[in-house]
């Protein structure tokens, strides 16, 4: 008796799996719970980024202080370079020539002297008092042309000359050709001078004292309010310079987010794929789920990361406001800080946390996508590449917005991904874009992130099983029809 065989059917336990695999929802998150810990245990495990962990927190705390006082030390070196110190001087005699109407007397010049306690403490051979200076006005006999003077001086002396020109008063140090004094010393000497002479000239032109020491003692530039400054802060918003400048920061928050995790998804992709260990793990948890375990484990390390910082950074507001006694105002922007998260309320600092998370989910889920892709380890640097040079594009577009700050590149930035995760909530709490436009921008966003998601969804689980190794997208939207 002869075997029957039917052709054109399948075999009934490959349309049970087929069957079963219909019915499977691609969209599950099944084993989700296992991935996502397992991510976190494994991503502090590493020691690169535990280290990475570490030193960006130090950072966070130590950077502005050591900033802060480095700048003050080297303000504080300028500002003693500048000002005169007459007991560090060597010198024998210094002769002041005033050749100009305007009356000046050695009590005047009291900063080019030292004080009596100052002159027993001197070293000798070291300082100028006030007998080592000869005063000389238009009306002294003793008053001689420079070239004479020049000739006459010895090698410790100095002299300076206060006179007019065509070009208006003219005051100048003179020291000896073979001098032993100090160029610095006589230059400081000269804009003390010059300093004193002023004064005199418009105490003498009926200008009150008090309008004086106001002209000497310089502009305050944090008083001084441009009309963008002034139009800005009636409407709630900052001005261009720190519109640039909280762009830059909020870029660079995102660009080290993506960078940090982008590497390490497509990274532990590749090596499941690699040790066959992904064909044990889709047994029993569903391709969306390992591939949304990922990367939520991984923004949950990065959450605590910039948690950390803000505290850290927090930190050394505090000190320097409770141990140097320094205001916030003075610390501010000193260094890389978080203050943008605290400078626009709470609802700020929701709108820039939400476009952290969601720049965070669309572009781990490519990295994903992306490495599942790969066959080899060779494959991991053009896919991390491709990712990258997508984040720098949208990073460096996102400062030039912020210095170009013109309205409709701000609405435009603020509505195109992926360049909207870096540009939207900026220009929000700063008041370049309305609310509507955000709302718009997160509907945008949300909608980019779905699409993502569904198409990972339908290939995430092809493109693991695969022996494909070319990372890119037509790879990816073809394993999605497939």
């Amino acid at each position: 008796m002869g075997t029957y065989v039917q052709w054109g059917r399948t075999p009934l336990h490959i349309r049970k799996d087929n069957e079963m695999n219909k019915r499977e929802n691609i969209y599950s998150l099944q084993g989700f719970g296992k991935v996502f810990r397992f991510t976190v245990s494994q991503t502090f495990k590493n020691k690169g980024y535990l280290a990475s962990f570490v030193i960006f927190v130090l950072v966070m705390t130590l950077m502005g202080p050591i900033q802060y006082l480095g700048q003050h030390a080297g303000q504080s070196a300028a500002e003693d370079s500048i000002v005169f110190d007459p007991s560090s001087v060597e010198m024998d005699k210094l002769y002041v020539y005033n050749e100009i109407g305007t009356e000046i007397s050695i009590e005047d010049l009291s900063d080019l002297y030292m004080t009596d306690d100052q002159a027993k403490e001197a070293e000798d051979g070291l300082g100028i008092t006030s007998d080592d200076i000869e005063l000389y006005h238009a009306h002294d006999a003793e008053l001689h042309d420079e070239d004479m003077i020049m000739d006459s001086l010895g090698k410790k002396d100095a002299a300076v000359f206060i006179n007019v020109d065509d070009t208006g008063y003219t005051v100048s140090g003179i020291i000896s050709k073979d001098s032993e004094v100090a160029v610095e010393d006589i230059d400081s000497i000269t804009e003390t001078v010059k300093d004193v002479f002023e004064k005199k000239r418009l105490e003498n032109s009926n200008v009150s004292s008090e309008d004086v020491q106001m002209i000497f003692s310089g502009v305050s530039t944090s008083s001084v309010v441009e009309e963008s400054d002034y139009v800005a802060e009636a409407n709630r918003t900052v001005s261009q310079m720190n519109y640039m400048f909280y762009m830059l920061g909020f870029a660079m928050i995102i660009f080290i987010v993506i960078s940090m995790s982008n590497s390490y998804i497509i990274t532990s992709v590749t090596e499941e794929k690699q040790s066959k260990l992904v064909e044990s793990l889709l047994v029993s948890v569903r391709p969306m789920a390992l591939l949304m375990g990922k990367i939520c484990g991984m923004m949950s390390y990065v959450v605590m990361l910039l948690v950390c910082g803000v505290i850290g950074s927090n930190i050394s507001n505090a000190v320097m406001k409770n141990v140097f006694s320094i205001s916030e105002s003075e610390f501010n922007n000193k260094g890389f800080n978080f203050s943008i998260f605290k400078d626009f309320g709470v609802f700020g600092a929701v709108c820039l946390l939400l476009s952290i998370v969601l720049g965070f989910l669309a572009f781990g889920t490519v990295s994903g996508l992306f490495g599942s892709t790969c066959n080899k380890t060779e494959d991991i640097q053009d896919a991390t590449g491709n990712v990258m040079m997508i984040t720098m594009f949208s990073y460096f577009i996102a400062i030039g917005i912020g210095a170009a700050d013109m309205d409709i590149l701000n609405v435009i930035a603020s509505l195109v991904p992926p360049l909207s995760f870096f540009t939207a909530p900026v220009a929000y709490v700063t008041g370049r874009i309305g609310i509507a436009v955000l709302i718009v921008s997160y509907i945008i966003q949300i909608l980019l992130i779905i699409g993502i998601m569904m198409l990972s969804a339908k290939s995430y689980r092809n493109l693991l099983l695969s022996d494909s190794t070319t990372p890119k997208l037509r790879t990816i939207f073809k394993s999605a029809k497939g």
